[in-house]
This record gives C-alpha cells, structure tokens and sequence, in this order.
C-alpha cells in the first residue's frame, strides 16, 4: 500500500495500519530476525517491549526472547468487550446491553429499544478502539448508514449522559496482587473518540477512592486468567456520582508515558517505577517488595495531553520537533524550575502526505494549575496545525514546486 501511494502521490505517504498487520510485519522482516539473532547470540537474551501484546507478534515465539507484556493472546481475549462484559456481571457497574449475532438482528433490537433509551444507543463490534468499530447513534437512521452493512457480531448498550470519563491505570502481578497507578480525567468527542486525559483527575476522593477499587477487583479477574502486566480501565461518572464501566484496555493506555512520569516524581526514589513493576509482574509473578502505591496525586503538578488527529488528507511542510525531554520537563516543574511548560512529541515528520486518521503528533503540558495547561495545550496545538497545509494547499504547492 505505501510503494501503491507513493507512485501515486510521487511523495512520501503517512498512514496508520492496524496493530496486528504491523505486528506481522515486523515479526516477517528479515531485518528484525536478524537482530534479534545477533542480540541471542551475544548475550543469551532478549526482552521485547510492547505497547500492545497481539498474538501476531511471533517473535516472542523464538526461544531466548520475551516479551515485556501480557501474552498477546491472553490480551487479545481480554480486549473483546463481550468477553469483558460477560466476565464482570458481578464485579464492575454494568450498563444495559444487548448481544447481537448479526446487523440485520442489531437493527431490528435497536429499533425496539428507543422508547427505553431515549438518551441514545452506543453500538459497537467486539474488538473496538479509538472511535473505530464504535459509535453513539442518536437516532436508527445514523445506526443503519453507519453499520447496516458491517458482518459479525454487535452489541448495543445505553448511552448514558454523563459528567466525567475517568480512567484508571494499574499493573496486573497475580490473581491477588494489582498496583493501581493513577487515575485522569479524559476528554472524549462525539461520544468515544479519545483526545487525550488531564490529571489529576478532577473527581471527588470518595469516587477516585471506588474507582480504585472496581479496578484492583476487575484486575485480579484478569490475573486468575494469566494476564501479567499494564491494563487500563474506562468508566462514566454521571451527574448523581454512579459509576459505570466502559470497557477494559488490556494493554498501555495513551497516557502511559505520563503515567510513568508521575509516579517517578511521585514515588520515594528507591522504589519501583510503573515499567518496572510490570517486569516483575511478567517475570516473577509478583510485585517486588519495595513497592509503594500512591493514593494522592502530587500536590503542585497537574498535566494535560492531547493527540491531534486528523479528519482529512493534509501535507506537512515543516517537522515539529521536541524541544524538551518530557521526563526532564516533569521534573523541573516539580522542582519549581519552571512553572510550566508544553511540548509535542510524535510528530509524524515534514514533507509527507498525511492520510485522514492519522495521529499528527501529542501534545503534552505540564503546569502548576489547570488553567495554564488550557493555555499550553492550545499553543501545542497550534504549532501543529501550523505543521499541514491543508488538501488544496498541498495540491498547489507541489505542482508550483514541479514547476
């Protein structure tokens, strides 16, 4: 597909592919394997870190080499949310929902189900993600164009109008032992798109200190299974303070890597760190000893992100880089270096058409209040628009660069 967009573009392309086909990529390349050949050969041993364990990885399937994360099919059951609904009837704070075996019997449930669910109908497949394979429909017209026409199974559940959207970070060790990391706040558009988070999470102490809870139970459920490492948990909390699940990330969420910084401020200096934890967890089965679990965010730091995803075909005409190390940027706030400060990681690179739902890059700020991340995050996201022309300036401006 890329040698395809490349002839066709006569100009580098950026584009996201699903998880499990890059998976396969690299587990086929022949450069990959070679490395890691050399690496077995020099020292025995080799540790793999993942964002997302997929069964697909086979490298793990070579012996000396370890995958750093659950195993990638213990993960993929996990991340099928009708296996994690019917798992947690008895644990977690569940909404409504229908099971359907196909679209045509999905739509004729949905259309039962208006008069009981006025407030909207969240349809989604078993394996969803980021807004994909999911939405929240406001009326059976929007269901029928949006997924009339899609095979497998669906379920359907009740949208219910809420104030917040917590989620919850920990790190399964065993069926007993699960470290709940922090919890943020996340910003959601239409209904399940991630954008980003923000913490400290702006939640009463009574709902944090339950939220907590649910997670470590809904952990030692995935632990009796044989999942060992990070996962994250999604919930709702309504106008009247009830929880309600969403679903269960069996893998590093979005905001892992301020996760990871916020503890390692966070967090007596000899104790362990959130990775570190998560290699003992696959390693040992268990916590190390030292292991220490904050139950309060840091009291003079609060952070924001927010990952600029773009709706339609662009053109980068400058890279944005990353002014700042973020570990080190989290530090001087701490320290009171400096009061604030905003970066932008991840930029997909300059010169390259960028297709429509691809990340352009996160943008990361870190203050002392609220009210100054609201004002880095826009500046972040500033500079990444500056970043594209949009799809009729970079038509114009690669013929007038031809010419």
């Amino acid at each position: 597909m890329a040698r395809e967009l490349y002839r066709e573009k006569k100009r580098k392309v950026s584009f996201r592919i699903a998880p499990r086909t890059f998976a396969s990529l690299v587990s086929a390349s022949s450069t990959v394997n070679d490395l890691i050949q050399q690496l077995l050969d020099r020292q025995g041993h080799v540790f793999i870190h993942v964002f997302e364990s997929v069964p697909e990885l086979t490298l793990a399937l070579i012996p000396g080499v370890r995958i750093l994360g659950p195993s990638g099919h213990i993960a993929n059951i996990w991340n099928n949310k009708l296996y994690q609904l019917q798992m947690l009837k008895n644990v977690a704070p569940l909404i409504s929902y229908r099971v359907c075996p196909d679209a045509s019997q999905m739509l004729e449930i949905a259309r039962d189900l208006w008069e009981e669910w006025a407030d909207g109908i969240f349809v989604s497949q078993p394996y969803s993600a980021a807004g994909v394979n999911s939405f929240v429909a406001k009326s059976q017209e929007e269901i029928e164009t949006k997924a009339g026409h899609l095979k497998g199974k669906f379920f359907l559940s009740r949208y219910v109008p809420h104030v917040q959207d917590p989620t919850v970070l920990g790190v399964v060790a065993n069926p007993q032992d699960v470290f709940i990391a922090a919890i943020a706040d996340q910003e959601i558009q239409d209904g399940n798109k991630f954008r980003g988070s923000t913490f400290p999470s702006a939640l009463p102490v009574s709902i944090q200190r339950e939220l907590r809870e649910i997670t470590r139970k809904i952990g030692q459920i995935m632990g009796r299974s044989g999942y060992r490492g990070i996962f994250g948990c999604d919930y709702i909390v309504d106008e009247q303070g009830r929880i309600f699940f969403v679903e269960i990330n069996a893998r590093k969420q979005g905001t892992t890597m301020e996760m990871c910084c916020t503890l390692e401020n966070a967090l007596p200096p000899e104790t362990p760190g959130l990775l570190e934890l998560e290699y003992h967890a696959v390693m040992h089965n268990r916590f190390p000893e030292n292991m220490v679990e904050v139950t309060e965010a840091l009291g003079n730091v609060c952070w924001r992100t927010y990952n600029y995803k773009l709706d339609q075909e662009a053109f980068t005409n400058q890279f944005v880089p990353v002014d700042e190390d973020e570990r080190i940027l989290f530090r001087q706030v701490v320290a009171n270096e400096q009061d604030h400060g905003v970066i932008v990681v991840e930029h997909v690179g300059g010169r390259l058409d960028v297709r429509p739902g691809t990340f352009l890059g996160r943008v990361v700020a870190v203050a002392h209040s609220r009210e100054q991340l609201e004002e880095d995050i826009r500046q972040g996201i500033e500079q990444l628009k500056e970043s594209v022309f949009d799809k009729l300036q970079a038509t114009t401006t690669i013929k007038d660069n031809h010419e």
